[in-house]
């Protein structure tokens, strides 16, 4: 049997040609149109060789879909664009821009608005995705402080989610005031006193509040003033009701917990940038239900714990992982009941998920 005729393919018999790519950072030197492409580093964004722009700064209060954002420029709203050139960046973000960003918009065409510059930021709130790749979720820009709402009960008060909470805004070095919502539903104080305690011993703000009767909102309203916050925690916690008691024109929607599962559904669908009557701004951001440090965050854990921060330069050893080291100050102070053993319980649990 004669074997089939295989197919002829034709075969490409020219000459492999020894070309020179120049390094990548130096194509973002280059003026002219360069012979060679690559993705820039976002370093060098904010060079620009336009000409003819009109540049004046305001903040982005909003993020549309599709590159449009809502900015403040001299007291007023208007739309704008990402300018095509900051696209081609590569960023450690998911996004180019955040809410609270300070920004260089081009007016000269003021049907065509353009933000060509994002500036510095002097702080940002950041969680990051799932996966073997991190990427930063810049939930806010430029703040102040960060409102950690939790909620006495519907959905219980779970201290953990404190203790996660606190350790991402001592990370990145943010102010934590932590809030303790729906306290018109108390039956025991001394439960309360227990499970708060702790976290007043070490010094953080705490109030107990209730946009119900109004236990606490005036203490709230003085935190807030003439300072940029950002309301983050669990959906259901009640930071929508307590934004629409103490700026009540704002009337933003809110939703029943579930009796079920004691969750809550999320009424806040983006993040948004609104001005106090009092002074100062009001970041609030969807509800997070799990929030995920990053992998590389694992070494300062063990420093930035709630009460762990006072205590691990005492230990034997400077990497001190506070688990089973000989000389360790945190489990001295846990036999010694300077640490409870459920925060104790709660820093195990979150060291070992990352």
């Amino acid at each position: 049997m004669k074997q089939k005729d295989k197919k002829k393919t034709k075969r490409w018999t020219g000459k492999i040609k020894n070309v020179h790519l120049p390094d990548i950072e130096i194509l973002d030197e280059i003026k002219e149109k360069a012979e060679f492409k690559a993705s820039r580093i976002s370093t060098k964004a904010n060079q620009s060789y336009k000409e003819g722009l009109k540049l004046v700064q305001g903040r982005i209060m909003e993020i549309k879909s599709n590159y449009r954002y809502i900015v403040e420029i001299n007291g007023e709203l208007v739309t704008a664009k990402m300018s095509g050139r900051l696209k081609q960046f590569l960023y450690q973000s998911h996004t180019i821009a955040a809410v609270g960003d300070f920004v260089a918009v081009d007016v000269a065409n003021n049907s065509d608005r353009r933000i060509e510059k994002i500036l510095p930021r002097r702080s940002a709130l950041i969680r990051y995705g799932t996966g073997s790749f991190q990427k930063e979720i810049i939930l806010a820009a430029n703040i102040d402080q960060v409102i950690i709402t939790s909620s006495w009960r519907k959905p219980r008060f779970k201290a953990g989610l404190i203790d996660r909470y606190l350790c991402i805004v001592a990370i990145q070095k943010l102010k934590p005031i932590i809030v303790i919502n729906k306290i018109d539903l108390l039956e025991d104080e001394q439960e309360l006193k227990e499970q708060t305690a702790y976290y007043e011993a070490m010094g953080y703000p705490l109030i107990c509040t209730s946009a119900v009767n109004g236990t606490g909102m005036q203490e709230l309203k003085e935190l807030l003033k003439n300072k940029d916050s950002v309301f983050t925690g669990h959906s259901g916690t009640g930071k929508t009701s307590l934004i629409n008691y103490l700026e009540p024109s704002l009337n933003l929607p809110t939703a029943e917990v579930s009796d079920r599962n004691e969750k809550g559904k999320h009424t806040t669908s983006q993040s948004i940038l609104i001005p106090w009557s009092f002074g100062g701004h009001l970041l609030d951001t969807p509800g997070i239900k799990t929030i995920t440090l990053h992998s590389e965050d694992k070494e300062h854990i063990p420093k930035v714990f709630p009460g762990f921060e006072r205590l691990y330069s005492k230990c034997k050893f400077s990497d001190c992982r506070h688990i089973n080291e000989d000389g360790c100050a945190v489990l001295e102070a846990m036999e010694e009941g300077i640490i409870p053993y459920e925060r104790y319980d709660s820093y195990q649990y979150l060291y070992a998920s990352l």
